[in-house]
């Protein structure tokens, strides 16, 4: 047995949900793929719903290190016009996986796991504030949509149509009153 972080475990969990789309996502899986042990796994993850809400985390912490990329400039600096700017380059770049969608979905079928989703979506994009923000919210809509028909494999989308969603759904931002 190799000593692994949690992060390669969080990793190798992704790799678990892409291969057989989250059907029975089990330690043993994920410590097969992880060469670890199954106890070697429940030290970092006592429960299947601890190393779940690990994994929703995991795939959180990636999204907003690359929204913040994107974003160029912390956070709290950031217009929500910015971040949703940010998301339509992310979900429009079309590098989702199947195993990211699965993991959200589980989140959404399993209320005691939507506390990180949620966190991440009021952080990120809290739509209101007392201003319209319709047209922002129609496009993050519609960047979700896009992402979600790629991840689940519903949709291909070719590279002059993507051109043109993303120059469609940009000049939805620019119009926006934020």
């Amino acid at each position: 047995m190799r000593s692994s972080s949690r992060s390669e475990i969080l990793d190798a969990a992704l790799r678990v949900v892409d291969a057989v789309g989250g059907a029975d996502i089990t330690y043993q899986s994920v410590a097969t793929e992880a060469a670890l042990t199954k106890a070697g796994l429940m030290y970092h993850f006592p429960t299947r719903d601890a190393m779940m809400i690990a994994l929703i985390e995991h795939v959180i912490t990636r999204w907003q290190g690359e929204l913040q990329e994107v974003v160029g400039k912390p956070l709290e600096e950031s217009t929500l016009s910015e971040r949703v700017r940010a998301f339509v380059l992310f979900a429009g770049e079309g590098g989702v996986s199947h195993g990211e969608f699965v993991v959200f979905a589980e989140a959404v079928r399993r209320p005691e796991l939507s506390r990180p989703w949620l966190e991440y979506l009021r952080t990120w994009f809290g739509f209101g504030d007392g201003i319209d923000t319709t047209p922002l919210l129609l496009v993050w809509l519609a960047a979700n949509g896009l992402w979600v028909a790629e991840a689940t494999g519903v949709l291909t989308i070719g590279p002059d149509q993507r051109a043109a969603l993303l120059t469609a759904l940009a000049s939805h931002i620019d119009g926006s009153k934020e």
